[in-house]
This record gives C-alpha cells, structure tokens and sequence, in this order.
C-alpha cells in the first residue's frame, strides 16, 4: 500500500513538473508573438517611409534643376507634421493615409485638407 502511495506522489510531482515546463514555454512562445508582430509593425512602419522617400527623390529627379532650389523638400524630420500633410496631399494620399502617415487624427487631415484647397484656389 505504502509502495502505491509513493508512485503516485512521484507521478504526481513529474506529471506537475512537465505541466509547469508547458506552461512556461507557452509564456515563451506568446512573447515571442507578440516581438514578431511588434517587429512586423515597424517593417511595415519604415516601408511607408520609404515609399514616401522615393517619391520625394522621384519627384526631385522630374524637376529641372533650376526650379528645385526654390521648392521646398518634404522631410519627415524637422517639417511639421501640418506641413508634411500638405504634401502628401499634393501627391494625392487620402485623408485616412495621410492622418496615419503624419501622426494626426482623421479630423485633422479633412481640416488640412481642406484650408490647403481654399488657400489654393485662391
């Protein structure tokens, strides 16, 4: 009787010991996701800013030479996240994109969006 006893504790402590080791690799696995999912957000994050850096370097390469002094570059470091809408809209994004884009809400890029239409059809 003594003998069951002691297999069972013993089997209880192994079967505890393997459950703790799924649990913990478990834990593993889903900090793992969400590192994946983070890494997948700032890919993505740099892929839009480098789309936006090769349609400024495009639209600099189909300007004549003697006009892209006077024109101002869009730069997503030390230009206004106002400004920078503005020149996204030039270049035909959407509120939504540019709102995401610039780190300003939807609102703001309509309002954008629209003083920049006023100002230029006047």
């Amino acid at each position: 009787m003594d003998y069951i006893i002691w297999v069972l504790v013993i089997h209880s402590a192994v079967v505890a010991y393997l459950l703790y080791r799924a649990y913990r690799r478990i834990a593993y696995l889903e900090f793992s996701q969400q590192h994946i999912e983070d890494l997948q957000r700032q890919i993505s994050h740099l892929q839009r800013s480098l789309q936006d850096v090769a349609l400024i370097a495009q639209q600099q390469l189909q300007t004549p030479r003697s006009q892209r002094s006077s024109q101002p570059v869009a730069s997503s470091e030390g230009a206004s996240p106002y400004n920078q809408a503005i020149e996204l809209f030039k270049r035909g994004f959407s509120p939504a994109d540019v709102a995401e884009r610039c780190g300003i809400s939807r609102s703001e890029a309509e309002l954008i969006l629209s003083l920049y239409r006023n100002s230029s059809t006047s």
